[in-house]
């Protein structure tokens, strides 16, 4: 299916290049320029027109599994000496969305996504959601167009670093938290039943929402860009109910 980058994108593509370059991608390298813009397309802008636009979301899920493999080396490497249950809560702790959101505040990238006009006026910018988006969709460029190594060279500058402050006190993903709390408090196993809460006028999913249940019971209800984030918002909102004066993923 053809898609098209729109003329406002294709204007600001010196600039996105330029931005780049600044983060030390090196500019001979970059050979697909609408692959490139496509990446800081979000799918609310692309929802905007009535044609067929193209926008990250395919880019995020090749970035989701790039960096995800990027992590696991840098652990493994790293970390001869730690056992694969430490390494996974580091990894969790690495790729969660605040994590991402905030190294992609740390670069800028909020300043160069395109979003619709609805989420300009609500500060789209700032949410984690599309912030972690356009992180993931930026290492799926990257790894496209450039490599592996372009990848691992960009984790270990903006995001690797993180885990100096993350190793003063690991944590584990709200649904782990989630699923020991309710086996420990409960007696019982936590379930999430995903539906596609809002849609496009061409089919696409904008956002998911995720219902975490104990036993046909909604104990939460969350949303995110994709199921993973749905089900790991709802966690979230649950478990911050539960243990209010613990937030031990803050």
């Amino acid at each position: 299916m053809n898609t098209i980058i729109p003329e406002e994108v294709k204007e600001k593509e010196k600039i996105l290049i330029d931005y780049l370059v600044n983060l030390g991608v090196q500019r001979e390298k970059i050979k697909n320029t609408n692959l490139l813009l496509t990446a800081f397309i979000h799918k609310s802008y692309a929802a905007d027109f009535k044609e067929i636009t193209a926008h990250n979301e395919r880019l995020e899920f090749v970035g989701d599994g790039i960096l995800g493999a990027v992590i696991t080396k840098m652990l493994f490497t790293n970390f001869p000496w730690m056992e694969e249950s430490g390494m996974t809560l580091y990894k969790i702790a690495l790729v969660r969305e605040e994590t991402l959101a905030e190294a992609a505040k740390d670069i800028a990238l909020n300043q160069h996504i395109f979003v619709s006009k609805g989420e300009e006026k609500m500060q789209g910018r700032e949410k984690e959601t599309i912030l972690w988006d356009a992180f993931e969709s930026l290492l799926g460029y990257l790894y496209l167009d450039i490599g592996e190594w372009e990848v691992f060279q960009f984790v270990q500058k903006y995001l690797y670093p993180k885990i100096e402050k993350i190793r003063e006190k690991p944590v584990k993903s709200y649904k782990t938290l989630v699923q020991e709390y309710i086996q420990r408090e409960i007696k019982s196993t936590p379930a999430y039943i995903d539906l596609e809460f809002q849609v496009d006028d061409k089919g696409n999913v904008l956002q998911y929402q995720s219902n975490l249940t104990v036993d046909d019971k909604i104990l939460a209800t969350g949303f995110g860009s994709n199921k993973k984030k749905a089900q790991e918002n709802a966690a979230q909102l649950f478990y911050e109910k539960v243990t209010p004066t613990k937030h031990s993923q803050k």
